[in-house]
């Protein structure tokens, strides 16, 4: 059985918004051997997960963030934190768990899966939220394109009223709702042109073709 590359979407955004070679270079590191990585930002999730289901408070995530040992990580927990602290006073309604989702690219080749952080009501629609907290600028365009892959393979009968990704690095809330017909097309466009990359990928590295219902490699980047 040939492995298929799974991303979390995290790990999905920051393919998608890479340079030409940068891109190329985040493909390839799927074919190569792995440890697994270390999470950076798992910490950041669950302290805002404890906020939303847990009942902890603010200053407590916070106090409890300043003892994360390896510096990088603390302080872009305690960013993220107070980001999404301003962002919360806004929109204050109830949060919940909401299941992630799991779809293929057009050929196969690769996997991704939208992990919410939490459910939110935004503007009346039960919205699935998905936190961002990587220094690397996302294109509006990219993201909402982003969201209507999940939006468009997700069953009707379990599918949110709509999908977001907000961003901790400068609070801005990207939104499925947001997009229109031509992003949901350039978005399977870009799945197409993700799956040749793909391919070309697995020719390189003397790997077979993909036959359907073959299994993602790992557990997937956040």
């Amino acid at each position: 059985m040939s492995q298929v590359p799974k991303f979390g979407f995290s790990a999905f955004l920051k393919l998608i918004n890479s340079n030409p070679k940068p891109q190329k270079r985040l493909v390839r590191d799927r074919f190569r051997p792995s440890t697994g990585g270390y999470d950076f930002h798992k910490s950041l999730r669950q302290r805002v997960q404890k906020i939303a289901f847990e009942n902890l408070g603010f200053l407590e995530a916070l106090t409890s963030a300043t003892e994360i040992s390896k510096k990088a990580e603390r302080d872009s927990a305690i960013r993220g934190l107070r980001q999404f602290f301003v962002w919360r006073q806004k929109n204050v309604g109830d949060l919940s768990a909401c299941e992630s989702f799991l779809f293929s690219s057009p050929k196969s080749l690769f996997k991704v899966e939208f992990t919410p952080t939490f459910l939110i009501e935004l503007n009346g629609r039960r919205t699935a939220v998905h936190l961002w907290n990587t220094r690397q600028t996302l294109s509006a365009g990219l993201v909402n394109a982003s969201l209507c892959m999940v939006a468009n393979r997700h069953p009707l009968e379990a599918r949110p009223d709509d999908f977001a990704v907000l961003s901790l690095q400068d609070g801005r809330l990207f939104r499925w709702s947001d997009a229109n017909k031509e992003t949901a097309e350039f978005g399977e466009k870009l799945l197409e042109v993700l799956d040749l990359e793909f391919a070309s990928a697995r020719l390189e590295f003397g790997l077979p073709t993909v036959a359907e219902g073959d299994a993602a490699s790992d557990t997937p980047a956040p």
